[in-house]
């Protein structure tokens, strides 16, 4: 596994458990997060307010444990990653969320520097 993939994994994996310091410790300090449909977040303080805010055990918006990734693919060209699959978070209330993503990694120096990030909900089935 390449360099930046690796960072991507080790990524994902400090947010799956709420490891702030590692997340913090993989981005640059201008980092810029956008989960498209909701405002851009500029920078690792800023990023670290957010992390801080959510707690890293329970989800303020959805009531929730944290989110699990289900990788279907990962590609890689320079210094971007791209990664694809869903995210699967456990409700309090015993049901569960779904959501289908892609984000794409932007690297430099060897740290994220920036991350695009879209949600859909799965399609729902057909008649």
């Amino acid at each position: 596994m390449s360099e930046h993939k690796d960072t991507v994994m080790r990524y994902l994996r400090g947010v799956r458990h709420a490891d702030h310091e590692l997340v913090l410790s993989l981005v640059t300090d201008d980092v810029l997060l956008e989960r498209k449909g909701r405002p851009g977040i500029r920078g690792k303080e800023v990023l670290r307010a957010v992390i801080d805010d959510t707690d890293g055990v329970v989800h303020r918006d959805t009531g929730s444990h944290r989110p699990v990734h289900r990788i279907e693919r990962m590609v890689e060209e320079g210094d971007t990653v791209v990664v694809s699959g869903s995210v699967v978070v456990r409700l309090l209330n015993g049901g569960q969320l779904e959501t289908l993503f892609s984000d794409h990694f932007t690297f430099s120096g060897g740290l994220i520097s920036g991350l695009e990030s879209y949600m859909v909900p799965p399609a729902g089935p057909r008649s």
